[in-house]
C-alpha cells in the first residue's frame, strides 16, 4: 500500500495559492473590479428580500459609496413602521439595483430626490424601498402583494428596466395560460441559500468585499447560473413540439411571450393598487448607447390601451444635460448622483401634473 504523498499535495496547495495570488495582483493592477458585493436573503414568502440590518459599501474606480439596511430590509436610514403617520403621502419603490441605488449614497437615490422635491412643492411624503438588486416584474408583483401594501402606500412606484423581460420568465413565478396570468411557483430564491452559507464564514465574507479575483468570477459564474435558470415556458414548448419553426421564428415569439407576460403583470398590479386606493407610475429606465443616446425597451405601443399606464421615460430630460455623465461607465451602468437627481425631479412632476398624491398638501412641519 503507497504512503500518502503530502509533498506533492503541498506542491500542489502552495501553486494553486500562487496563481490565485497573482490573478489578483494582475486583476487589481490591470483590470480593477466594481466591488459590489450584495447581501440577499429568503424571506417568509419565498422570494429574495435584503439581508436585514447591514452595513457595507460598494468601490468601483468611479465612486465609493455606503449601503445600510434596517431591520426590515430596507435602504433606509430609519426604522419605518407599517402605520402610516397622520397627514403623510407614502410613495413605495419596486425595483432592482437601479431602484435600490447602486452608485450612490441614500441621500442621492432618485427616491429620495423624488421626495425632496414633492416636499419642496409642499406634500408631506416618505418614500419606502422595497426594491432589491436582481428583482423582475414578477418578484416586485409577489413584494407588492405580500408586503408591500402594508406600509398602506399612495403611490406605487414600478422601475422598469430591461433585464425585467428575462427576469419574469426565468423566476417562472408568473405564467401566461390561454391569455391569463397565473402564479406557477411559490418560490423563486436561485442560490439564495448557498450565499446565505458561504457568508457566514468570515474568509468568504472578506473575499466578497476586498478579492478583484472573487468578483470577476462571481459576476462569470453569475450569467452561466442565469442561463442555466432561464426555463422554456410551457407554452412555447408546445408550440415548438406541434410544428418546429426558424430560429428567427422562435425568437419573435419568446420576445412576445415575455412582452405579453411583462403587461400582464403590470396590469396585475395597477389593479391591486387600485383595489388598495393606491396609483402606479411605471419609471421607464432607459438604456445607454452614448453619454448622449438612450432608448426605452418598455414597448407601450403593444399596450390595447395606450393611457393605460401612467409611465415616465427621462430620455428627454436626460438630452437637457448635453453628454453629462448620467450613467458609471466603470461599473454596472447605475445611474450617477445627477442622473438619480433628474430622474427624481421628473418623477415629481410627472406626480404633481396628474395628482397622483392629491392635491391637498399639507406643509411639512419645520
Amino acid at each position: 500500500m503507497k504512503r500518502f504523498n503530502w509533498i506533492l499535495v503541498g506542491k500542489i496547495v502552495l501553486g494553486g495559492i500562487y496563481f490565485l495570488a497573482i490573478g489578483e495582483i494582475f486583476m487589481r493592477v490591470f483590470a480593477p473590479q466594481p466591488m459590489l458585493p450584495r447581501y440577499v436573503c429568503a424571506t417568509s414568502y419565498g422570494i429574495r428580500g435584503n439581508t436585514p440590518s447591514r452595513n457595507y459599501w460598494h468601490k468601483t474606480p468611479e465612486y465609493r459609496i455606503k449601503i445600510h439596511t434596517n431591520s426590515k430590509g430596507l435602504r433606509a436610514d430609519r426604522e419605518m413602521p407599517y402605520e402610516k403617520p397622520p397627514g403623510m403621502r407614502r410613495i413605495l419603490l419596486l425595483g432592482d439595483s437601479f431602484g435600490i441605488g447602486y452608485g450612490v449614497n441614500l441621500e442621492d437615490m432618485f427616491l429620495s430626490r423624488l421626495v425632496a422635491s414633492l416636499g419642496a412643492a409642499g406634500a408631506r411624503c416618505e418614500g419606502v424601498n422595497l426594491s432589491v438588486s436582481g428583482y423582475g416584474t414578477a418578484e416586485e408583483l409577489v413584494a407588492l402583494e405580500e408586503e408591500g401594501f402594508r406600509y398602506e402606500p399612495d403611490l406605487v412606484i414600478i422601475a422598469w428596466h430591461s433585464t425585467d423581460y428575462e427576469d419574469n420568465t426565468r423566476s417562472d413565478l408568473y405564467a401566461l395560460e390561454d391569455g391569463r396570468l397565473v402564479r406557477k411557483n411559490e418560490a423563486y430564491l436561485p442560490a439564495v441559500k448557498s450565499r446565505e452559507l458561504f457568508f457566514r464564514l468570515a474568509a468568504f465574507r472578506w473575499l466578497a468585499v476586498h478579492s478583484h479575483l472573487y468578483c470577476c468570477l462571481r459576476e462569470k459564474a453569475a450569467v452561466f447560473v442565469k442561463t442555466q435558470l432561464m426555463p422554456a415556458t410551457r407554452r412555447l414548448r408546445t408550440v415548438r413540439a406541434a410544428a418546429p419553426q426558424a430560429d428567427d421564428e422562435q425568437s419573435k415569439q419568446r420576445g412576445d411571450y415575455r412582452n405579453r407576460l411583462a403587461i400582464a403583470l403590470l396590469t396585475e398590479i395597477q389593479r391591486q393598487c387600485r383595489e388598495h386606493g393606491a396609483e402606479l407610475l411605471i419609471l421607464d429606465i432607459p438604456s445607454r448607447k452614448s453619454r448622449t443616446e438612450f432608448y426605452s425597451t418598455f414597448h407601450a405601443d403593444q399596450l390595447d390601451d395606450p393611457t393605460q399606464f401612467h409611465i415616465y421615460n427621462p430620455i428627454a430630460d436626460f438630452r437637457q444635460y448635453h453628454g453629462k455623465k448620467l450613467y458609471w461607465e466603470k461599473a454596472h451602468g447605475h445611474f450617477t448622483p445627477l442622473g438619480c437627481r433628474i430622474v427624481g425631479e421628473g418623477l415629481a412632476r410627472m406626480a404633481l401634473e396628474l395628482g397622483l398624491l392629491g392635491h391637498d398638501f399639507r406643509k411639512a412641519e419645520r
